[in-house]
């Protein structure tokens, strides 16, 4: 009796709890309970890096900013600790800055922006405002490279009536796959100054560009996708139609910018950011995350006490993390209610969450056919591998490196085929891969294959119905934003960790004893 009293004490108080804080963002802080109550917002962080000298020393960081974060009005925010920090005009054109007299280590500075949807990219034609019309800048083009690019310009100006279609022309021909002699030897020259093919082609059509008389110069932008890990910039091109400065994306010459994949954070040529005083090994990288709450509605939360702001007060590029580990309660919670109150067995507890947790990232049927097919590949080695009578860690130890070996042949054959899902493959937990065929093999050897069938069958099923689960929009929009009511579910697990009566598929089994 007094082990009941106490479990149910614990879950009032965590209930009570969860629950309550909850209700106080909810009523106090206005923060909605129904996820689409607010309009969707991209939220961009601009995260710079560096390694400030280890005795201490002055340095200074500079950003360019996206104009529309400060005419317009959007959400944007500055963070960092020990630096004094002002925004600098200079003809039109907003920049950063972080200050600071003595930093040593590893530094960090973000900056933040949040707009809807709807917003526009950024990358609109704007008037030119200098003194006069721009002049297309000397590319710097000598011996047989200047040759070839004459060529090239030359052969792009015969079938281009203004700098719109010269744009789409040069492009496209340093873009083919089969180019020309002259723009292969232009792009082996670019890619072995800039360290690659995508760093170098926008140089290049830059250049071509101003030999051909039509002013060009570099923006920067950040493609508007979720990744759990932060991109570098995207570079663009700008360009002078003759009346405005448009921007477009050299990988898609023939399309303008599409707000919905592209913000412009930078225009007119300029540094995108430095980082100047006693510092090096300075980066820029972009986190990109889509929100239901504006950014105004999470400032005032990251200023609430600890238990209420938790995970907002952190940067983008941990919240993005974040955003997937909450669910990972959500897709236990599945497993505990399948296996004690329906009886499904499965390998595991984790394996199914795991499994669920790599489907969110690729499609269902995709990931679960290559899932089998690893699975089953690496079966009929463990069974080779049994026969040698090796060891639990050797043995276990070799699953890991078939199994890593059969996720890299599966990956480049779906790629040479053409199949691009199969690219995802590594997003499967390779431990639990491996795992989950040792126990497989060692339930077929054990219980016959009948029971290991139902067993991985039992754990697909239940990754499935988790998967399905966690992908509600609601549920995730409950996980991330009120993060306290993982405080209720775990009041509901305790509840049924204490259930000892017949599972669902128990009676299933049992219902010839019922009529007997």
């Amino acid at each position: 009796m007094a082990s009941r009293v106490k479990l149910l004490l614990v879950v009032i108080i965590l209930t009570a709890i969860g629950g309550g804080i909850a209700a106080y963002k909810h009523v106090k802080l206005g923060l909605p309970l129904r996820a689409g109550a607010l309009p969707e917002q991209w939220l961009v962080e601009a995260k710079i890096t560096f390694l400030a000298a280890p005795e201490g020393g002055k340095v200074s960081a500079r950003l360019s900013l996206p104009a529309a974060a400060v005419e317009e009005g959007i959400g944007q925010e500055a963070g960092s600790v020990g630096y004094n920090y002002y925004v600098e005009k200079d003809r039109g054109e907003y920049t950063a800055i972080w200050a600071s007299e003595k930093q040593a280590g590893n530094q960090a500075i973000y900056y933040r922006v949040s707009f809807p949807k709807r917003q526009k990219s950024g990358g609109e034609p704007i008037t030119h405002s200098g003194g006069g019309l721009p002049v297309s800048e000397d590319p710097g083009f000598s011996g047989a490279a200047e040759a070839a690019a004459k060529r090239v310009v030359q052969r792009a100006k015969s079938v281009s009536a203004d700098p719109d279609s010269l744009f789409v022309g040069i492009f496209s021909s340093i873009n083919a796959i089969d180019a020309s002699q002259e723009v292969g030897l232009l792009r082996k020259r670019y890619e072995d100054e800039a360290g690659g093919r995508s760093s170098a082609i926008p140089v290049l059509g830059v250049d071509l560009l101003n030999l051909a008389g039509v002013p060009a110069r570099l923006a920067y932008g950040v493609r508007l996708e979720e990744a759990r890990g932060g991109q570098q910039p995207t570079r663009l091109v700008e360009y002078y139609d003759g009346a405005d400065w448009k921007v477009r994306d050299p990988d898609e010459p023939e399309s303008t910018l599409d707000p919905e994949k592209m913000f412009v954070w930078n225009r007119g040529g300029g540094a995108l950011f430095e980082v100047n005083g006693e510092a090096e090994a300075s980066q820029l990288t972009f986190t990109v995350i889509r929100d239901l709450v504006p950014l105004q509605e999470l400032t005032t939360l990251r200023d609430s006490p600890l238990l209420i702001s938790t995970i907002f007060g952190l940067p983008a590029s941990e919240q993005a993390v974040f955003r997937y580990v909450v669910l990972i309660p959500l897709g236990a919670f599945v497993v505990v209610v399948l296996r004690n109150i329906v009886g499904i067995a499965t390998l595991g507890t984790f394996m199914p969450v795991l499994l669920a947790l790599a489907l969110l990232e690729m499609d269902l049927y995709s990931g679960l056919i290559m899932f089998s097919v690893i699975v089953a590949a690496g079966l009929w080695f463990r069974f080779l591998l049994s026969r040698l009578n090796m060891l639990v860690v050797p043995r276990v130890a070799a699953c890991v490196v078939i199994v890593t070996l059969l996720m890299m042949v599966l990956s480049v054959v779906s790629y040479k085929l053409g199949l691009r899902d199969g690219l995802q493959i590594t997003l499967f937990p390779m431990i639990i891969l491996a795992w989950t065929i040792e126990r497989m093999s060692l339930i077929w050897e054990e219980e016959g294959k009948r029971s290991a069938i139902l067993q991985v069958g039992g754990s697909l099923f239940v990754a499935v119905i988790a998967f399905l689960f966690m992908s509600i929009r609601q549920v995730q929009y409950w996980a991330f934003y009120f993060p306290e009511l993982l405080l209720v579910l775990l009041s509901l697990i305790i509840l049924i960790g204490r259930y000892t009566g017949y599972r669902l598929s128990e009676l299933f089994r049992f219902r010839d004893f019922k009529e007997a």
